[in-house]
């Protein structure tokens, strides 16, 4: 039995569909992925609250509308909190204060 070339071609036609379409949805797998990874990478960067400061490095303040602003000390960048949070943190600054200075007459 002789096969002819065109024979070769018909019977390797949809093997080289599915190879095609394996190789298609592999890239985009991998297109997805490595986007998805850079988002999530920047999107860390961009937390304000992914660090934790010191003392040293930030100041505190309190506007007129009671919202509480953070102050990076080398930068000059600045993340202002609603008044609840402002109020919250000065009662227990204001707490912290008054218990300590109880204790040391004590």
């Amino acid at each position: 039995m002789k096969i002819t070339k065109e024979q070769i071609t018909k019977s390797l036609k949809p093997v080289v569909n599915v190879a095609i379409l394996v190789a298609v949805a592999t890239a985009s797998f991998k297109i997805g992925s490595v986007y998805q990874s850079s988002q999530k990478e920047e999107v860390k960067l961009t937390n304000p609250y992914a660090h934790a400061f010191s003392p040293e490095e930030i100041s505190i303040a309190v506007n007129e509308s009671n919202e509480l602003i953070m102050i990076e000390r080398a930068t000059g960048k600045y993340i202002v909190y609603s008044d609840q949070i402002g109020n919250t943190i000065f009662g227990m600054y204001a707490n912290r204060i008054h218990q300590e200075a109880r204790n040391a007459g004590k």
